[in-house]
């Protein structure tokens, strides 16, 4: 059933600030129509079939910027414990079994996931340290696979970002690196763009 969507953008013209209200299937068809009649788009909400109240002020001439979508879970997982791999051998040659252990234990509870808004990193055995990075913030990423890590299907996904306390984020030993990296791309840019249209709606 198709449903009305207001889709934010800039006509390709003019550059002008525009918003098209467009009877789709799905946000993405709304969005994919506005671009074939030339608007940059640079986000979309659904239109409430409700009569709308009156819209709140931020300041003098200012409206408030356009709801934010419900934050959602994409994916969530540790490290590989073959990062570990010399450890546990060293175990049956020189190394301390504890020593080992400690090794287990600091991956095991090194846990990363990734929502439609922002990427959350724990760390520690004992103490937690939680850091989390905006998805916006991320500028660039690539994917980091020697040989053996292409042959066990794992693989490090670093990640560069304007966040000042993590600027370099890495996230080691994951499984499928390639996949985790297009979804960080794919909800960051999409985070970018809402941050766009809300600054738009603010001016």
């Amino acid at each position: 059933m198709a449903s009305r969507y207001i889709v934010h953008g800039k006509d390709a013209t003019t550059g002008k600030t525009v918003r098209k209200v467009i009877e789709a299937e799905s946000a993405k068809a709304a969005e994919q129509i506005a671009e074939r009649i030339g608007v940059e788009v640079l986000g979309s909400e659904i239109e409430d079939a409700t009569p709308a109240a009156p819209e709140p002020r931020m300041g003098v001439g200012r409206a408030a910027p356009p709801a934010d979508s419900p934050e959602e879970p994409v994916w969530e997982g540790t490290p590989s414990q073959w990062t570990n791999f010399w450890w546990f051998v060293g175990c049956i040659l020189v190394v301390p079994i504890p020593f080992a252990i400690y090794h287990y234990l600091r991956t095991r509870t090194t846990k990363y996931a990734l929502s439609s808004q922002r990427l959350r990193l724990e760390t520690g055995i004992v103490a937690r340290k939680i850091e989390e990075v905006e998805l916006y913030r991320i500028n660039d990423s690539a994917v980091q696979q020697s040989f053996i890590e292409r042959l066990l299907g794992i693989g490090t996904v670093w990640l560069e970002t304007t966040d000042q306390r993590n600027p370099e984020v890495l996230l080691q030993a994951v499984p499928d690196p390639a996949g985790l990296r297009e979804a960080v791309r794919k909800h960051g840019e999409a985070r970018r763009r809402w941050r766009r249209v809300a600054e738009v709606e603010l001016q």
